[in-house]
């Protein structure tokens, strides 16, 4: 365990660091973040007795870190600064040796059998093994960085310091080097103090957080710290927004720029191509949106909308790949647009274009309903993926947070609903009324203009306006269907 204690210190008789409090527990990955200048060095220098404070106490497993000698503290802390400077020519081996130093005895030092198995294991961990007879001044910088790195594993320290321990090295190296470092934490019970500036990197593998700013420590804690977009704003003095990573329950963050917007759209016309075998949909510029196409889902930014026919015996192996190809055929940017599939005639298809309770609202939507269920009736599991028949696209020129967008995608639904109730749509399997298609696709795409608004339900002007919309785009692409089919 560590413990500050009402610390100050810094340099010349300047206290950069002002009345410090923090403990860290044993075993714990703990991040200092905070920008340049906020004393995060500092406080690691006070913290290996590097620096002498000017005021207040650091104990080191109840000690004051005073107390230890050179060497006492050689076995129980390693420290990997920002940069090392190695004048001699030694090779890379004999820079790693150079960590197993404060455990040989002896007046005169010799290498053990276990020196060397450490060494060799940590230059294998940390990717250097291949090149340990190579002259250490011969490296990259980041192979340095990882050199330096295994040096201070070699020590076998209880608390490892780090200032910025992946300055210099690639992603790969980056992630491979902290994936060890927390296993090594994990596996031998090793505290470990770095200092980080990458928020997502620091987010993804420390477990407990300090911020500091201009020399006081403004939070200490858990992941919540990096989830406090206020704390952040003051400590960083720069917009940073949260969201969640997709596999991980870990925060990340994003910077937003002040001044930096899209272009505000005239109006939410768009270029509409249509042909037999695609609807494409155009903006000038990125709307932001919420989908379960096809290719395009998830919360993403996109310019380009399409919706594909495909004969209803299509063969579903790999609708993803399928529509790809089609926009590589089409000559439409993959990366920037959302896909759609149906096996309805595209003629078949309505555009509303609306302005309801003060909302622009454009909305098309593609609508067939021989596959029509009812969600609350028992049917046979289906195992093979199915054409969508009601394909819904929602335009708004409007300010949506991401609670706002699900709460759009329930009032569009709702309107779906009672549209297919209206137009006496039943389940064929069960005779009760249909609630919708076995695969029905969405999207919400919304211009982000305007003043954020965190609703968007059948209680809201924006909720109204989509189900307004969406009714009566289904009621009148249902009808189109109706009649081709009638004849």
């Amino acid at each position: 365990m560590i413990e500050v204690k009402s610390l100050s210190g810094g340099y010349q008789k300047e206290d950069i660091l002002k009345d410090i409090n923090l403990t860290i527990e044993e075993g714990d990955f703990f991040a200092l973040i905070g920008p340049n200048g906020s004393g995060k060095t500092t406080l690691l220098r006070l913290m290996t007795g590097a620096l002498e404070p000017s005021q207040g106490s650091i104990y080191v497993s109840g000690k004051p870190i005073q107390s230890y000698s050179s060497r006492k503290k050689a076995q129980i802390m390693a420290v990997l600064a920002q940069s090392s400077h190695v004048e001699f020519d030694f090779s890379v081996e004999e820079i790693v040796m150079l960590g197993r130093y404060p455990h040989q005895k002896g007046l005169i030092k010799h290498i053990s059998r276990r020196d060397k198995e450490v060494v060799s294991e940590v230059m294998k961990k940390t990717e250097v093994y291949h090149y340990r007879n190579k002259p250490f001044k011969w490296l990259s910088g980041g192979e340095k960085q990882r050199v330096l790195m295994a040096k201070a594993l070699a020590q076998e320290p209880r608390i490892l310091f780090l200032d910025e321990p992946t300055n210099h090295l690639d992603v790969k190296h980056t992630v491979d080097m902290l994936q060890h470092l927390k296993e090594h934490q994990k596996n031998r019970q090793m505290t470990i103090v770095a200092i980080l500036h990458d928020l997502n990197t620091a987010a993804l593998f420390a477990d407990n957080f300090a911020a500091l700013h201009q020399g006081r420590l403004m939070k200490k804690g858990d992941l919540s710290v990096l989830k406090n977009e206020t704390l952040l704003q003051k400590v960083y003095e720069v917009d940073i927004k949260h969201h969640s990573h997709p596999t991980l329950a870990k925060p990340q963050m994003l910077v937003a720029p002040e001044g930096m917007h899209h272009r505000k759209l005239s109006t939410l016309k768009a270029e509409v191509e249509q042909s037999e075998q695609y609807i494409h949909i155009a903006y000038p510029r990125p709307l932001r949106v919420l989908s379960n196409a096809v290719v395009g889902g998830g919360l993403q930014w996109l310019s380009h909308f399409c919706n594909f026919h495909v004969p209803k015996n299509y063969d579903c192996q790999d609708p993803a790949a399928d529509v790809l190809e089609w926009l590589e055929e089409a000559n439409i940017p993959a990366g920037d647009t959302l896909g759609m599939m149906t096996a309805v005639k595209l003629a078949d298809q309505a555009f509303v274009r609306e302005t309801i309770m003060d909302t622009p609202v454009f909305t098309v939507v593609t609508a067939g309903v021989g596959n029509a269920v009812d969600i609350t009736e028992n049917h046979p599991a289906e195992e093979e993926w199915q054409v969508g028949t009601i394909n819904i696209m929602v335009f708004l020129d409007a300010h949506l947070t991401d609670g706002a967008f699900v709460n759009a995608v329930q009032s569009a639904t709702e309107a779906k609903t009672k549209a297919l109730a209206d137009m006496q749509v039943t389940d064929p399997a069960t005779g009760s009324m249909a609630t919708g298609t076995s695969t029905d696709s969405i999207a919400i795409a919304a211009t982000q203009h305007g003043e954020s608004t965190p609703y968007a339900g059948s209680g809201t002007k924006v909720g109204k306006a989509i189900g307004q919309s969406v009714y009566r785009a289904v009621t009148e692409a249902i009808e189109n269907y109706r009649q081709r089919m009638n004849g």
